[in-house]
């Protein structure tokens, strides 16, 4: 039975974004058995996957409001995979897991289970979860832990704010 190649080209977005998802259970084992090597390259390779799905997307006009939710909730599934790891080692306060829990679950509240809606400050929340995680792996000094944690607290108000200021201010709401 021949493969039919518009089937696999409508998916390929979305399976790069699965490879994501797949990486999230191997970084985490990995980050935990102290392997820093194996890890940067696992984060490496997890940072590719998630420029090359969009990009994939927009390239073959392959968007959809799925493959949108897909690779954000990748993205969640990975960060908190990554932070639930540095917990576990205690790098980082395990309530930290329930603010990353609220900011996902806030990006689809507000996004009405519909197309994902991007606020200005927002779109840029994942990278620097992303960031900070990398920095977790290239350093383990309480005090910088100490700073990335405040630093988070911080962004994750500003980023909620932003993000309800900027739903107002386009009257989400008035429907």
């Amino acid at each position: 039975m021949p493969i039919n190649n518009s089937c696999f080209r409508n998916r390929i977005p979305n399976l790069i974004t699965l490879i994501r998802v797949i990486l999230a259970p191997i970084f985490f084992f990995i980050v935990l058995n102290y392997s820093n090597i194996d890890s940067i390259f696992i984060f490496i390779l997890t940072i590719i996957t998630d420029g090359l799905d969009g990009y994939t997307a927009r390239k073959l006009n392959l968007t959809s409001s799925f493959g949108a939710y897909f690779d954000v909730t990748a993205d969640f599934i990975w960060i908190f995979a990554g932070f639930l790891a540095f917990v576990i080692m205690g790098l980082y306060p395990a309530w930290l897991l329930i603010i990353i829990v609220l900011m996902f679950l806030q990006f689809i509240i507000t996004s009405k289970f519909k197309i994902p809606l991007y606020d200005p400050l927002g779109k840029f929340y994942g990278s620097f979860l992303f960031l900070t995680i990398f920095i977790g792996l290239i350093s383990n000094l309480p005090l910088i832990n100490t700073f990335i944690t405040i630093l988070i607290v911080i962004f994750s108000i500003v980023s909620m704010l932003s993000r309800f200021l900027y739903l107002i201010k386009l009257g989400y709401w008035e429907n």
